[in-house]
């Protein structure tokens, strides 16, 4: 599998904005697709300084992890 960077991601686009995010998540939280697709806006929030992310894995599994800083951003 050829690598692809980051920067050839068109960023001006909603498109790949939503893209990059979804690599970005799979990548930063080693989760599967399924579980980056179902991710709604609720399951990322703040408590204290950081913040958390909220993932549904296979089975109904529930992860709960603090964001990296990278991913954050």
């Amino acid at each position: 599998m050829k690598h692809v960077p980051s920067s050839t991601i068109d960023t001006s686009t909603l498109v790949g904005l939503r893209d990059r995010a979804l690599i970005g998540l799979m990548v930063y939280t080693f989760s599967r697709v399924g579980a980056a697709l179902q991710i709604k806006v609720e399951d990322v929030y703040v408590q204290g300084r950081r913040t958390w992310i909220r993932l549904y894995e296979k089975g109904g599994k529930r992860h709960e992890m603090p964001c990296h800083h990278n991913l954050d951003e």
